[in-house]
């Protein structure tokens, strides 16, 4: 019976070495950690090209949008242009004023048709005795007068 006692007193004093070094790590500092760097995110770029030669939609070689949808060629404000303010009905206390063959009354909004497609304004103030409306779209006010058309 001596071998076996004697066997497991040697693994016994081999491996207990090792058992305490293997709990060290639990009572020790955590390691450092490295210093963290703000990470901004990647910015995307979109570069509209004005002719064929600059670029071209790559799903829709043939497409000329890529050229008319560029946001650097449209018109910032609303177009009022295209309107024209072609009559005004009533009397002072029930006004009425017709622009681009749509009705509108003081406070009253709605879209006309126009050139580029369609605006959506306000109608602020008819005046009949000076024979303009004043408008508003897009936060922009505009003086219409009486066309003799």
């Amino acid at each position: 019976m001596k071998p076996r006692t004697h066997i497991l007193q040697c693994l016994l004093t081999a491996l207990l070495p090792l058992m305490v070094a293997g709990t060290t790590p639990l009572f020790a500092a955590p390691p450092a950690q490295p210093a963290m760097q703000d990470v901004q995110p990647a910015v995307s770029v979109f570069a509209y090209p004005n002719n064929a030669s600059e670029g071209r939609d790559p799903f829709f070689p043939g497409s000329t949008r890529a050229y008319e949808n560029n946001p650097e060629k449209q018109n910032i404000g609303p177009s009022f242009t295209d309107l024209t303010l072609k009559s005004i009905l009533g009397a002072p206390p029930r006004v009425f004023a017709i622009i681009n063959n749509h009705t509108f009354a003081p406070g009253d909004e709605g879209d006309v048709s126009v050139r580029d497609g369609r605006l959506h304004f306000r109608c602020v103030s008819i005046n009949p005795k000076a024979g303009t409306a004043t408008i508003e779209a897009g936060g922009i006010s505009h003086l219409l007068h009486l066309t003799n058309e």
